[in-house]
């Protein structure tokens, strides 16, 4: 977020640069009302061109073993520019390294899920997803278990994004994420800029 200040600050400065040039290339003054809206409009242009940038940017950074499954945008009337094209502001993300199956229970895949906010904390969630039935469910740490190793009272989503469910079930069919793996696993995600 700091970073994006010093950035805006410096396209302000650069435009009224610019804007100076002109006018002295040109012999003549300003009027004292243009170098402020140059300013407001440099500002604005560039932290409008880094929100939009920083979907890409946040994909470009993850560690191959995440994979995104579904970006959410918003439009507010602060940017009114985001009715015309939303502003991506959260990526989900499944974290592929963390798959854990069972043999047992085939069609379930255990996988973390990451919900990456801009400028805000990263949410790390244990979901179930249930391949032959489409679905999937949160996992909390103190899920009840049935006699056959089911876990019980599970709310179960129908609303899953099918990329997750695609993500998961392609892990479970090609022996990626094995229940040997460190069970304590967590993703390692770079600073968001």
């Amino acid at each position: 977020m700091l970073l994006d200040v010093l950035i805006a600050a410096c396209a302000a400065l650069a435009a009224l640069g610019v804007m100076l040039i002109c006018f002295k290339a040109l012999r003549a003054a300003p009027p004292r009302w243009l170098g402020p809206v140059v300013a407001a409009v440099a500002v604005v242009a560039v932290t409008a061109t880094l929100r939009y940038q920083w979907a890409g940017r946040m994909e470009a950074m993850l560690p191959k073993e995440m994979a995104v499954v579904e970006r959410l945008a918003t439009r507010s009337p602060f940017e009114p520019w985001s009715y015309v094209k939303p502003v991506v502001t959260t990526l989900v993300l499944a974290d592929r390294g963390s798959a854990r199956t069972n043999p047992a229970h085939a069609d379930l895949v255990l996988i973390n899920v990451l919900i990456v906010r801009r400028a805000d904390d990263t949410l790390v969630t244990r979901h179930l997803v249930d391949c032959a039935g489409r679905r999937e469910a949160v996992f909390p740490a103190d899920a009840p278990f049935t006699s056959d190793g089911l876990p019980d009272g599970l709310a179960w989503a129908a609303d899953t994004p099918p990329a997750l469910i695609d993500t998961a079930c392609a892990l479970r069919t090609s022996g990626i994420g094995s229940s040997s793996k460190d069970e304590g696993h967590t993703p390692k995600i770079r600073p968001v800029i």
